[in-house]
């Protein structure tokens, strides 16, 4: 992010707002006619974020609660702006997700791949138009979602925000400019206490949205899922592991997200040569990519145990996690952990960190285990502790897909389908 382009963002941002300030006045007074006798029945509603147009977890996993929800004859959009590289277009019935054109981006700090946009506001007033909505969802509190969020606050649209990433722990990692870091945490907070009430998908959240100046009486936690159709321990037959060349003996760990710094992977590249040599055939296969994956290729020179594969999705990648006998996820600033319930799902128990989400999907002695950060060698402890007790491996095999039948996507659509019914209708506790 140059200066430059940082002063032209700020400019063209401030613009947005003046040349549709017409069209916004426009807009508040049509939505006011509308929404003069509120309805008690199901809202519509809008999911609103940046990057929905890239491959990510928000992206994914916002299509999938649309498509639960629309089978149920729901009311629900997704509405982001389309990545540079891409035309503008809707998709899905009803034009149900709506990829509309930026006016500017930049590439995202620390991510390779990505990018931070801004919108041409008028398709986003468009799209109210064409889809009044009772109630607006922000997955992130970036510059998409704030011009939305004040077109919203500007029409009298309930707005709501969703958690997700930790952006906070993220800029202070990610970002060297110490007012860059400030200014990304300032916004984040105000933006997020400006949102209205904070969708969290872990009790590790709720504290930090609290510590944010969120009351607690508007943090809410719902339910989380994953697609269990597609992950199960029967894909390891699929031919997925064999056909990336991977081991077909040993102990096999498995790391599947983001190969970037937050996700706290220099910790498993720290104990892995110990480990290997300490347990015969033991393997590290890493997948995804991302800004760090060139240090950690670096890191992992010259061994012949450790194997990456790139991105791995649909198919391949349930034959991946069924295939492999531990996911070792050491991040620490993951909000919830989808990798964690794909590998539950897979039938492969789970290490992971004691900061965060993921630690609150595993049950810890049963199927996974929570290694303590910044205890010198717990981590390496709590994968040894399996990896050199096939025993006690298999038994946490067994309880692994019970417990990510917690984590349906039913239930999830369930859960907030409910929330937005009771916070269109006044009804929240």
């Amino acid at each position: 992010m140059a200066l430059p382009g940082i002063i032209r963002f700020v400019f063209l941002y401030v613009d947005e707002f003046l040349v549709n300030l017409p069209a916004l006045f426009k807009l508040r007074a049509y939505y006011r006619q509308i929404k003069s006798h509120p309805s008690a029945g199901d809202p519509s509603v809008a999911c609103v974020g940046e990057n929905l147009d890239e491959v990510n977890g928000i992206a994914l996993s916002s299509r999938i609660i649309l498509r639960e929800l629309r089978k149920q004859g729901r009311h629900v959009y997704i509405f982001g702006t389309a990545f540079h590289s891409k035309q503008p277009r809707r998709e899905g019935p009803g034009d149900s997700v709506v990829m509309a054109p930026g006016r500017f981006s930049m590439e995202q700090a620390g991510y390779a791949a990505s990018e931070v946009a801004m919108l041409r506001l008028d398709s986003f007033i468009e799209f109210l138009y064409r889809h009044p909505v009772d109630v607006i969802e922000f997955q992130t509190p970036g510059p998409v979602s704030v011009q939305c969020l004040v077109v919203a606050k500007f029409a009298g649209i309930k707005t709501v925000s969703h958690y997700r990433t930790d952006i906070i722990t993220y800029s202070r990692l990610l970002v060297k400019n110490r007012l860059g870091v400030w200014i990304i945490n300032t916004w984040t907070v105000l933006m997020t206490r400006w949102m209205g009430p904070v969708i969290v998908p872990s009790e590790a959240y709720r504290v930090k949205v609290r510590e944010m100046g969120v009351p607690d009486r508007r943090i809410y936690k719902l339910p989380r899922g994953v697609d269990f159709a597609n992950f199960h321990p029967d894909k390891a037959g699929n031919g997925a592991w064999q056909a990336l060349r991977l081991p077909a003996t040993g102990v096999k760990l498995l790391y599947v997200g983001r190969i970037s710094r937050e996700k706290n992977l220099d910790a498993l590249a720290d104990v892995f040569p110990a480990l290997a040599a300490r347990i015969p055939g033991l393997s590290l296969t890493i997948v995804g990519e991302g800004p760090y994956r060139k240090g950690l290729h670096e890191r992992f020179a010259g061994r012949m145990d450790v194997h990456f594969t790139g991105v791995v999705q649909g198919e391949n990648l349930a034959g991946v996690f069924a295939s492999a006998d531990m996911l070792v996820f050491p991040s620490l600033t993951d909000t919830f952990g989808n990798s964690v319930v794909e590998a539950l799902a897979s039938g492969i128990p789970c290490v992971t960190s004691n900061e965060g989400g993921p630690q609150e999907i595993i049950v810890n002695g049963e199927c996974g285990l929570v290694f303590e950060n910044g205890k010198p060698g717990d981590l390496e402890a709590k994968i040894a502790a399996l990896a050199c007790d096939p025993d006690r491996l298999q038994a946490f095999k067994s309880k692994a897909r019970e417990r990510a039948l917690h984590f349906t996507y039913d239930r999830s659509a369930e859960a907030f389908w409910d929330f937005y019914r009771r916070y269109h209708q006044n009804r929240l506790d």
